[in-house]
């Protein structure tokens, strides 16, 4: 049998080896430890030495074997699965950041990490320096040894901003600074940064990766060196995967490529038609050729993504009546299901940041966060118009 290599939808279902025998499904490997024949094979494999497993807080079989998937769809040596990408940021940060270091940050992230760098890490002497997403890359290369970790998101939440990843990881290596990307806006399937010279990709798993809005997850992939470091910390951290949400994962990804496709679609649909609505002031899609960074994302980018804002031309009020309104959008937060959903950022994932630091992020009181799903684009196309005509 030839064993050349796969394209990333067959790996999303089977992986990157060929199945011979055994069973067709990831078995779940329920346990919280394992038996061993004789204190020299425990000992060979708390060292490392035989690749066994000890203790599931260190590792599992199931959920190993959608970390090795996940790596084969990100290009790299190796994968942690964690509890929440919470679990994996932090692990990833206490595990390659100490104290009296410094991150630099993009402005543009993900309210929890925002509230991760500016009350945890200063209890540990890590200090966090962000930056305006467009000055991202000239700041890094210009900071000569400053910072230990660069941190960004592309594209990012919620005004799908676009950072150039290949500048980002050249700025990094020139300044000897670890780069690390939240890269769950985009997916494995949109975008590979780690190729594009990343060190480490995190991704949010409870999104696109579960597809399902049925677990929470978290991942983080790099080289084996760095990953040894991050793997330290999470083992002690204690943000475990459960084996029954790894197998949960593993039969998400198994649709990832498919379920992009039709996410990729839908939003670059209504994105195109409701930048023609006067009762919407913006729209940020990188899909759309008027998008500041659509060249970046051209560039980059496989597909644009499942997610777009959109900026209402009213006020907070009348914004909440109408995500009030809709009814095939589901008014709830997280992104990346089957099922599409609308949140008002300032009200949820960005709530309690302050007015300078929205506008600084680009966020109104009246933007609007789309997570596009699998649905009839024509159907989430008359929900968002109707839910208009309830505020005119």
């Amino acid at each position: 049998m030839s064993h050349t290599k796969r394209h990333p939808s067959t790996v999303c279902v089977q992986g990157t080896h060929a199945q011979t025998s055994g069973p067709a499904v990831v078995p779940i490997v329920q346990t919280s430890t394992f038996v061993f024949e004789n204190q020299q094979q425990m000992l060979d494999s708390v060292q490392g030495k035989s690749g066994g497993h000890v203790y599931t807080r260190w590792s599992n079989p199931t959920t190993k074997s959608v970390e090795e998937k996940i790596s084969a769809l990100e290009g790299t040596e190796d994968t942690h699965i964690l509890a929440s990408g919470m679990a994996a940021i932090s692990s990833a940060v206490l595990g390659l950041v100490k104290g009296g270091e410094r991150i630099l940050s993009s402005d543009s992230i993900y309210g929890g990490t925002v509230q991760l760098f500016n009350k945890m890490l200063p209890h540990n002497g890590i200090q966090v320096e962000y930056v305006d997403t467009d000055e991202l890359v000239d700041h890094l290369a210009d900071s000569g040894d400053k910072y230990k970790l660069c941190f960004f998101e592309t594209p990012t939440n919620p005004t799908l901003k676009i950072v150039d990843i290949r500048e980002i990881a050249d700025a990094a290596n020139a300044t000897n600074t670890i780069s690390m990307i939240d890269s769950t806006f985009g997916s494995p399937i949109n975008q590979t940064p780690h190729k594009l010279g990343i060190d480490l990709v995190m991704h949010s798993a409870t999104k696109y990766l579960g597809g399902h809005s049925d677990i929470v997850a978290g991942t983080i992939s790099g080289s084996r060196e760095i990953m040894a470091n991050v793997r330290s910390a999470a083992k002690l951290l204690g943000g475990t995967m459960d084996p029954f949400a790894s197998f949960l994962l593993d039969r998400g990804i198994k649709t990832l490529s498919v379920r992009m496709e039709r996410h990729n679609f839908n939003a670059k649909y209504l994105a195109e038609r409701l930048k023609k609505d006067q009762r919407i002031r913006k729209v940020h899609y990188p899909g759309l050729p008027s998008h500041p960074h659509h060249a970046v994302a051209k560039k980059q980018m496989h597909g644009y993504g499942g997610m777009l804002s959109i900026e209402l031309d009213t006020d907070l009020e009348k914004t909440g009546k109408f995500v009030d309104s809709l009814q095939v959008f589901l008014n709830a937060v997280s992104l990346g299901g089957v099922e599409s959903l609308a949140s008002i950022p300032a009200l949820t994932t960005h709530y309690g940041l302050g007015e300078k630091a929205l506008r600084e992020m680009d966020i109104a009181e009246s933007t609007v966060r789309l997570s596009v799903g699998i649905e009839d684009a024509a159907d989430l196309l008359q929900d968002l118009l109707s839910a208009l005509d309830t505020i005119v």
